[in-house]
């Protein structure tokens, strides 16, 4: 077992379906992220999400045990999160790049090791085959890993220090299962986070998994 502890939340938290099935009728929007980091200790954010974050410098509205994980488009938005004058860089746990293995526009293996060097990767081909689009290879070349979706994919790549896994509706027996992956592929000092995307009730179904690896000592 990793000395890393498993991240647990939701892809996002600014959204307004969760006024009541998480977030306290009239809670002022500014005070969400406050909120949210009461009861959860990570989430993954969208572009503009993270965007508005460095805005409102929401990163001092969490303590500092929370921790961010970012979603990029290309190399160039790794960049401009670089240069960023407002210092998050130790609550943030790393990122997670878009990336087509068949689209040439897209960051190469070269500017992808260099991207690694100023924070944790993990690539998002999407909801794919992996031997079938290559990624498996793509990513072992790379030493790093592809965002998870087990609905699709059976088991996470095992190359890399840094996985992301995104899940819906899995009922708890079956997150069970994905949790005991992560769980073995974290061995080794490797850090993971697991994240709800559904549009109604992500961060509830976040606080539930949440609990679910506590009981399994994950």
């Amino acid at each position: 077992m990793s000395d890393e502890y498993l991240m647990i939340g939701s892809f996002g938290l600014d959204n307004d379906a969760w006024q009541t099935s998480f977030y306290e009728e009239g809670l002022p929007v500014d005070w969400r992220a406050a909120f949210y980091s009461t009861l959860l200790r990570s989430v993954y954010l969208p572009v503009h999400e993270w965007r508005k974050a460095i805005e409102d410098d929401l990163f001092d509205e969490v303590d500092e045990e929370f921790r961010f994980v970012l979603h990029v488009r290309s190399a160039d938005t790794v960049r401009e999160l670089a240069r960023q004058k407002v210092d998050f860089t130790a609550r943030l746990a790393g990122l997670v790049l878009e990336y087509k293995g068949n689209d040439e526009k897209r960051p190469r293996k070269t500017e992808i090791e260099a991207l690694q060097k100023l924070f944790p990767i993990c690539l998002d081909a999407g909801p794919v085959d992996y031997a079938g689009c290559g990624m498996d290879k793509i990513c072992d070349s790379i030493g790093v890993c592809s965002v998870w979706y087990p609905s699709v994919q059976p088991k996470p790549l095992p190359s890399g220090n840094f996985l992301v896994t995104l899940i819906s509706d899995e009922t708890l027996p079956v997150q069970r299962e994905i949790v005991t992956e992560i769980e073995q592929w974290m061995t080794g000092q490797r850090r993971a986070g697991l994240f709800h995307t559904s549009e109604n009730d992500a961060p509830k179904r976040a606080q539930e998994t949440r609990i679910l690896t506590e009981l399994m000592g994950v």
